[in-house]
């Protein structure tokens, strides 16, 4: 996926023209938070994505924090006290597609498995994403809905599955009662769900690999970063 820079014609106007002169030479080291780095599979990331040990502190935007960095692998990032997978990045359109770290591996993690929040007041859900419900601690009596995953067999006594909330939200009470393990709602952006409804025994059965989409809002993760301490500093 390409991965477009921000404009950096919008940097310089955030920088000069609304910040005032005597702050503009401390905040020309903020431009090195725009240098073009790699983590993992994914190339040319700047800010708001910064590295954990190695980013200046002043780079450092809630968030957007790259735990860890893989050769081709997505790297880790840290969002809310969880971690997901960042897959690609569309930095012309801010928004990213991500995907949850504790279902990379295994759609069985161990418990407690819960929903997850972003968090974050300039981060949000792409209204494109298909929500979907993962149903765990099914006994071998319960059978997938229509248009839902394989049956996978957690451990030796349970089993779960997952259904597309749009295609059979009208059984989930029933499951939610037959499944004692309880239920999760996961997101997938749209084309991964695409994906899915034509290879879901491939791509759904034992890991979940696939993404959801995630705006920001990067002039307000911008000026935050740039004012915030400032106000803290005088409160």
């Amino acid at each position: 996926m390409k991965h477009t820079l921000p404009s950096i014609s919008f940097i310089h106007l955030l920088l000069f023209v609304h910040l005032p002169i005597s702050y503009t030479q401390e905040n020309a080291n903020f431009m090195q938070c725009f240098d073009p780095f790699p983590c993992g599979n994914v190339q040319n990331l700047v800010f708001p994505f910064w590295r954990e040990g190695s980013s200046p502190e002043f780079c450092q935007a809630q968030g957007f924090g790259l735990t860890k960095c893989e050769e081709d692998d997505p790297p880790l990032i840290s969002i809310g006290g969880h971690e997901f997978r960042l897959v690609s990045v569309n930095q012309s359109g801010y928004s990213m597609t991500i995907a949850r770290g504790d279902l990379w591996e295994t759609i069985c993690p161990p418990p407690p498995i819960s929903n997850i929040t972003l968090g974050y007041p300039f981060l949000g859900f792409s209204p494109t994403n298909r929500n979907f419900t993962f149903f765990y601690g099914c006994d071998s009596s319960v059978a997938p809905p229509r248009g839902g995953g394989p049956m996978t067999e957690c451990t030796q006594w349970s089993n779960s599955f997952y259904a597309d909330d749009i295609d059979d939200g009208s059984s989930y009470q029933q499951f939610r009662q037959l499944c004692r393990g309880g239920a999760i709602q996961v997101q997938i952006n749209q084309s991964n769900f695409e994906q899915l409804r034509r290879e879901a025994e491939n791509l759904g059965s034992v890991r979940w690999r696939l993404g959801f989409d995630v705006v920001y809002d990067l002039p307000d993760v911008f000026c935050g970063k740039l004012w915030v301490p400032r106000f803290e500093h005088h409160s």
